[in-house]
C-alpha cells in the first residue's frame, strides 16, 4: 500500500479531527488472486466469476476503511456499508481508492463520520463506489468534551 502523506491526526479529536471536506488519499493496493479466493471462500460463495479471476465486491468495504484509517488514529467501528459496482475488476489488477469524509454527525451521544471512497481501476475508472459510516468505541460526547 502507498498511503499518501498527511497531516499529523489529532489523536484526541474523535477520526483524528478529519472534518466534512477532508480529503482520503490515493492510496494504491493490490489484491492477488489468493486473497481474492479466500474473500470469496469466507463469504461462502462459489461463483462462475470467482472461477474467471473477478474481484469480490465487497472487497472495497476493507478498502474504505484502510483509507480512512490513514487519518484515523484510533480503533474504529463500522456501522453501516453502501455499495455501488461499475464494472468488474479483475483480481491481481493495483487499485487506487480515493475518498472524502462527505458527513459527521452525532446521535446518541456518539460521532459519526461518513466515507465516500472510489476504487478505481488502473485506466482511472470507477470500479466500486463504497460509503460507510464509522463511530469509534467508547467514544462517546462526553468522554471526548
Amino acid at each position: 500500500m502507498n498511503s499518501p502523506r498527511q497531516e499529523v491526526p489529532d489523536v484526541d479529536a474523535p477520526f483524528g479531527g478529519a472534518a466534512v471536506g477532508t480529503a482520503l488519499g490515493p492510496a494504491t493496493f493490490t489484491v492477488s488472486a489468493a486473497a481474492n479466493e479466500r474473500y470469496w471462500s469466507a463469504a461462502g460463495v462459489d461463483h462462475a466469476v470467482l472461477r474467471s479471476g473477478a474481484l469480490y465486491p465487497p472487497i472495497a468495504a476493507n478498502l474504505t476503511i484502510l483509507l480512512f484509517q490513514t487519518v484515523v488514529p484510533r480503533a474504529m467501528i463500522q456501522t453501516e456499508q453502501r455499495l455501488v459496482c461499475h464494472r468488474r475488476g479483475e483480481a491481481g489488477t493495483e487499485l487506487t481508492v480515493r475518498g472524502a469524509v462527505v458527513e459527521r454527525y452525532e446521535k446518541r451521544g456518539r460521532e459519526y463520520a461518513v466515507v465516500e471512497a472510489v476504487v478505481a481501476l488502473p485506466d482511472g475508472e470507477p470500479l466500486w463506489t463504497s460509503t460507510a459510516t464509522f463511530i469509534e468505541p467508547d467514544a462517546t460526547k462526553e468522554a471526548t468534551s
